[in-house]
């Protein structure tokens, strides 16, 4: 591919909106970028007044096309998506049967909106990690691990990205 400077006379380049208030958000730059992709979708589905009864718009984008259109894989997209809808920017409806599902991408309506969003994220986070803390008194913490094959042994991730938290090699994995 050749690029030329910018002129003056110069055309714009097509381009999405990143939403500001992705910035402060605590999802992964996946999820972001999905909600972008979405988010620009979501906003030709207004223009092709894709509206249900209730006055909200929807969009139908399949997960293989969302897959290829950002260039990761069909499990990346899975758990974006479900980012998305764990901190609350996204709903996802059945269009009803063998039809696809119905997204809907919701925005902050003010700065208490965006509050909101943050707080119900981190509260499941903080329940989700109050679940997967050891209950044994062990020095290192980690409970139940026993003796794993070393070719078993991974270690999920050494840091939440939410939380400061370390976890324990082989605990809760199954290979």
């Amino acid at each position: 591919m050749k690029y030329e400077y910018m002129k003056e006379s110069e055309q714009m380049l097509q381009y999405f909106q990143f939403p500001k208030f992705l910035l402060k958000l605590r999802i992964s730059q996946t999820a972001k970028f999905l909600y972008m992709i979405l988010y620009d979708r979501a906003r030709i589905s207004r223009m092709n007044s894709w509206i249900d009864k209730y006055g909200n718009v929807y969009l139908i984008f399949p997960i293989e096309e969302l897959s290829a259109q950002i260039g990761k894989c069909k499990s990346s997209v899975k758990t974006a998506l479900k980012e998305l809808d764990d901190v609350g920017l996204l709903v996802r409806r059945s269009g009803g049967f063998s039809k696809p599902n119905h997204l809907y991408i919701k925005i902050p309506s003010d700065e208490i909106g965006l509050q909101l969003v943050e707080n119900k994220a981190v509260e499941k986070m903080v329940a989700t990690e109050s679940e997967k803390q050891p209950s044994s008194g062990r020095k290192n913490g980690c409970a139940g691990v026993g003796n794993v094959a070393p070719s078993k042994v991974t270690e999920k991730y050494k840091r939440n990205k939410y939380h400061e938290v370390n976890y324990c090699y082989g605990e809760g994995e199954s290979l």
